[in-house]
């Protein structure tokens, strides 16, 4: 992150839904990836709704604590079409998933994932593919527990890795792109809709 960029964010209200979004979504919202956590005030979950409502992102309440809410974004279709690929496939059924209908494969991991938090159960190893990260990265993170990974960024990598930093620094890039627009007084739903519409696609590539 350039001077520049880091002085625009040192200008910004951290705390303001629109920065939160841009510095934990980017990927996202400029369609360069299928889904993404946001971590929120609870009190910022209607401005959340709002700014989501009639877009292509979608969103899921994962877990609701006394101060925070963490959400699952993503595009319904792309996701959906990720985890029915057979790989992919495979691992949900060894998990439990035993059927591939995306509406119930959501509200099992919801479940799996509010257990882990609320009751100490089981990490909800398919949270990584949930969030659209690469299979072999997935299967690499399980079979080392965590460790031994090649690289940490988005995610750990444990496979091609010049291909996962190159891919990372495309993610920094589409950052850096929605904080200049929001800097420039357009507002988050409005580059949500941009971006939907291949306006601004070229930025964050």
């Amino acid at each position: 992150m350039s001077k520049e960029v880091f002085d625009i964010v040192r200008s910004m209200d951290l705390k303001k839904v629109e920065t939160q979004l841009a510095l934990q979504c980017a990927p996202i919202i400029t369609g360069l990836k299928i889904s993404n956590l946001l971590i929120i005030q609870n009190e910022n979950f209607a401005i959340v709704k709002d700014i989501f409502d009639n877009t292509k992102i979608k969103y899921l309440v994962l877990l609701i604590t006394e101060n925070k809410t963490t959400l699952l974004l993503y595009k319904e279709d792309k996701l959906d079409l990720f985890l029915s690929e057979k790989r992919v496939r495979k691992l949900m059924n060894r998990i439990g998933y035993s059927k591939c209908n995306l509406k119930y494969m959501l509200t099992l991991f919801q479940r799996r994932y509010e257990c882990y938090w609320k009751k100490g159960g089981e990490f909800p190893h398919e949270m990584g593919l949930f969030l659209g990260y690469p299979i072999e990265d997935v299967f690499g993170f399980i079979k080392n527990r965590g460790k031994n990974f090649l690289y940490a960024g988005y995610w750990k990598v444990y496979d091609n890795l010049q291909d996962k930093v190159k891919l990372f620094e495309k993610y920094e890039q589409a950052k850096i792109a929605l904080i200049q627009l929001l800097s420039h007084g357009i507002s988050i739903k409005d580059a949500i809709g941009m971006y939907s519409d291949n306006m601004l696609r070229q930025v964050a590539v």
